[in-house]
């Protein structure tokens, strides 16, 4: 099973590479009680059977009675269409995978639970070219009724916030698996931004006593303030060139505490190993743009520094949380899969959507919009767009898995 610690616990402890792996405890689905069946009805045999007129007014009565009582009962719930166009290619595919699968759990429990809202969750392998997924988006609206398109990556992200078939059509891309910092009506981020991320880290870093910092920037990552970040580390950004082995050199020779590194899976295990050639084994800290899986494939068994994690919405190792709870149950329910924190961010997504679709009360993209711009409590994580259309600024660090 994988295994995430928090950073504080870890440095706490010892500053020597990676805490062993946690496990995490499902906890025991409650179990149903079978009641014992009601008794029989008791015999009329002895009794002699009602007038005929009787027998007609009584049915008529019985009949006039119930209809008033069953029309709440027959009403069906409300279905909503939620498109999502799933990246299997792309620098995001594992972690695009364990978002749709925290979603799809999130999204099955809703349904089964027989709420007035049903969703209908239909997804699609997403074209590696953005502008013909984004066709593929513009289907969904027009053949699916899809009004809500669920966790589109960092590759699509921006062809589909800038569309204006999109728009037009009131789509509203929801829950995104991206870091950038867009300005578009439409999309709603339930995380903070890259940028964010990497302020936190250096903040964080420097609270648990590392003040000796590297920050390395893949050259095709979106970094917004550079200068500031600078700024916080003390330090001028290495840029990532082929292998990483040019900047590795660099970074070693100033034996920091810590690197930061501003780019996806493999820019992140890439600079790692290359780091562990020049024998610098420190805390390697990468954003929520990298697949710990991967990179740990990347870096093979033998590395020995510490991978270091943003997470952007709670983590598995944080158990004592509802959600948490909830969600490794509902994995081991639906999936038998381990929870991560890709799944768990995907099923907060869609429990914060799920939540707010049960307040929308007419058809309609402004309706829906509406609904959207809610203040919802997941189970001890709160997601808020009422000022805005990030719901949070969460970011902590965490140790990833074990040597």
């Amino acid at each position: 099973m994988r295994a995430y610690v928090t950073l504080a616990s870890w440095v706490a402890g010892t500053l020597r590479a990676t805490a062993p792996a946690r496990s995490v405890t499902v906890p025991a689905m409650p179990s149903s009680r079978r009641h014992n069946p009601p008794a029989p009805y008791p015999p009329l045999r002895d009794n002699a059977p009602a007038h005929t007129g009787r027998r007609r007014l009584l049915a008529a009565t019985g009949m006039a009675l119930a209809l008033p009582a069953l029309s709440p009962l027959a009403q069906a719930p409300r279905t909503v269409v939620v498109g999502h166009l799933l990246d299997r290619g792309g620098a995001q595919s594992d972690l695009a995978r364990d978002y749709l699968a925290g979603a799809k759990v999130m999204f099955d429990a809703v349904n089964a639970a027989g709420g007035p809202v049903r969703i209908q969750h239909v997804v699609r392998d997403a074209d590696p070219d953005p502008r013909r997924a984004l066709a593929q988006a513009v289907s969904l609206a027009d053949t699916e009724q899809a009004g809500l398109l669920f966790g589109p990556g960092d590759r699509l992200l921006p062809v589909l916030a800038s569309s204006t078939e999109l728009a037009r059509r009131g789509m509203q891309i929801v829950a995104p698996l991206s870091g950038l910092a867009l300005a578009a009506g439409n999309v709603w981020f339930t995380r903070a931004d890259y940028q964010a991320e990497l302020d936190a880290a250096a903040q964080q870093l420097r609270g648990y006593g590392l003040t000796h910092i590297a920050l390395a920037v893949a050259p095709d990552f979106a970094v917004s303030s550079l200068a500031r970040l600078e700024a916080q580390t003390g330090t001028r950004a290495v840029l990532l060139e082929g292998t990483g082995e040019a900047a590795a050199r660099r970074i070693a020779a100033t034996r920091p505490g810590a690197v930061i590194v501003a780019g996806d899976t493999l820019a992140y295990a890439e600079l790692g190993r290359a780091l562990a050639g020049q024998g610098w084994y420190g805390f390697l800290v990468g954003l929520s743009s990298v697949s710990a899986n991967a990179a740990r494939e990347i870096l093979g068994r033998g590395y020995a520094g510490g991978l270091v994690l943003t997470q952007v919405a709670p983590g598995p190792q944080q158990a004592t949380l509802r959600v948490v709870k909830e969600h490794v149950a509902r994995m081991k329910q639906y999936l038998d899969e381990p929870p991560s924190p890709a799944t768990l961010a995907g099923y907060i997504g869609a429990a914060w959507l799920a939540r707010a679709l049960q307040g929308v009360r007419a058809n309609g993209p402004a309706e829906l919009r509406r609904a959207l711009q809610s203040r919802v409590d997941v189970g001890d994580f709160t997601l808020d767009f009422t000022r805005g259309q990030r719901g949070s600024q969460y970011v902590t660090l965490a140790v990833s898995g074990a040597r």
